[in-house]
């Protein structure tokens, strides 16, 4: 089972929640993010360097192995960024025997803290890294980056909120759109020649 986690695990943003929880526990880095700001955007501006741009970031908000902590104080405020309906359905696979897996085009070290977080620490994660050789997980890097981590198709089922993600649709007969508009259902529709099944969650 693999699944997205923006947008689908995660509601927003998983930079943002954990700049919520960092800096409400360490205050003192407001400045130097602010300073670092004008170049974690021209970073992010262009998809091959954002995996640097999100782990500059991070680096300079002070995360280390400890992001949890920020996610816990960030989801204490808006415990509503935790997409209860999908994690409901993560625990429900793993409860089955099913072996699951985050992948996602976040850093990973913020997908896994915010896992952590959940009590969710046993669950793997595939995520793009920043250091030391920017590497994002999309769209098709996805697939290559589970495979190098072992975990390849065909997969049981895939939880995604975008038709980014049809290189994983492809790799399963169960592609799920969770919250997805109806343009990225027809067009998973017209890319597999079937409709993707459809989830709302809240």
């Amino acid at each position: 089972m693999v699944f997205d986690l923006d947008g689908v695990l995660l509601r927003g943003n998983a930079v943002r929640v954990f700049l919520v929880g960092r800096l409400r526990r360490a205050p003192a880095r407001a400045l130097p993010l602010a300073l670092a700001a004008p170049l974690v955007a021209l970073g992010a501006a262009a998809g091959p360097t954002r995996p640097a741009a999100a782990r500059l970031l991070t680096v300079v908000a002070g995360a280390n192995a400890d992001t949890s902590a920020d996610y816990r104080e960030a989801l204490a405020r808006h415990p509503e960024a935790a997409v209860a309906d999908a994690l409901a359905c993560l625990r429900a696979h793993r409860a089955a025997g099913d072996r699951v897996v985050v992948a996602t085009a976040a850093e990973e070290t913020l997908a896994r803290g915010y896992l952590d977080a959940l009590g969710l620490a046993d669950v793997e994660v595939v995520g793009s890294t920043g250091w030391p050789r920017p590497v994002r997980v999309h769209g098709g890097a996805k697939v290559r980056a589970l495979v190098a981590r072992g975990f390849p198709p065909p997969w049981a089922a895939v939880y995604s909120d975008s038709a980014s993600d049809l290189p994983l649709f492809a790799g399963t007969p169960r592609p799920v759109l969770v919250n997805a508009p109806a343009g990225a259902v027809a067009q998973v529709t017209r890319t597999l020649g079937a409709a993707p099944g459809t989830r709302t969650w809240h």
